[in-house]
């Protein structure tokens, strides 16, 4: 037998032991489990809709003005700093996720980020966030709904999409937010933004000015982005596995993605440009 075979029986062995403990301790966290049953209003929200999830990789600036125009009327999921993306400010998301540590970090700047976010859209979005980063949202005085989820599961042979519950652990904020759209009923999912190649170009990795934010140390930074890519694309595979179980359609519109998880599609097709 492989000893990569071998690794990773050893690996989905100590995942499931894992998994039994983080039910264990969520099973008696009575003050999380009461604060994220509150998502189960989301289920089925939008059921039979559209959607689409704009990530922040440099090709949305390639976004032409129908393409906005035409997005301007659709349900739009924002992540991370996508709102620091000038091409985009016409745009309001329906929604905006936000689950790097830093964001609630008390140390880290970017945890105004939410109040940053608040403030540019009218009407605010409804925030997908980690339940740690209640404290912050509260902390920053603002008084709008917010979905908090609890992610402590390792997905080893599949991955659900329960945002009352623990969830799976994706490690990539674009994979959450599918899996949140899927909750929330949507049958069409469509990804803008997701290039999905940090690791394979030295240009630059987001459609935005992004010289102030934390970027990982140059030496070691190519091995860690392979790793982080080979288990979030692992991901991935749980999720389209899983939309097509579903029954819901997840198409990558992102010219030039790495990512192959999802059939391909091309935004002048799904808008209707001419």
């Amino acid at each position: 037998m492989s000893k990569f075979v071998i690794k990773d029986q050893v690996d989905r062995s100590i995942y499931a032991s894992f998994n039994i403990l983080s039910q264990l301790a969520f099973f008696f966290n009575f003050k999380v489990k009461k604060l994220i049953a509150k998502n189960a209003a989301y289920k089925d929200r939008h059921l039979g809709q559209s959607c689409y999830i704009l990530g922040t990789g440099p090709s949305i600036n390639n976004l032409n003005d129908s393409d906005i125009e035409k997005l301007k009327t659709e349900i739009i999921f924002g992540v991370n700093s996508l709102y620091k993306a000038p091409r985009l400010n016409a745009i309001v998301p329906s929604y905006y996720s936000l689950f790097d540590n830093y964001y609630w970090d008390p140390n880290s700047d970017f945890r105004f980020a939410f109040k940053e976010i608040a403030e540019l859209y009218d009407p605010q979005p409804i925030f997908l966030t980690n339940y740690v980063a209640k404290a912050s949202i509260d902390e920053l005085g603002l008084d709008q709904q917010s979905l908090f989820l609890y992610s402590k599961l390792y997905p080893i042979k599949s991955i659900d999409t329960d945002l009352s519950r623990n969830m799976h652990i994706t490690m990539n904020v674009v994979s959450t937010t599918i899996l949140a759209a899927i909750y929330m009923g949507f049958k069409e999912i469509y990804l803008l933004g997701c290039d999905y190649n940090s690791f394979a170009t030295p240009k630059t990795m987001h459609c935005y000015d992004d010289s102030d934010e934390f970027l990982e140390d140059p030496e070691g930074r190519l091995a860690f982005l392979l790793k982080f890519y080979h288990l979030t694309t692992e991901f991935h595979y749980l999720i389209a596995k899983l939309a097509k179980k579903r029954g819901v359609k997840v198409v990558n519109l992102t010219e030039g993605s790495l990512l192959d998880a999802y059939p391909r599609g091309n935004i002048s097709n799904v808008l209707g440009r001419s």
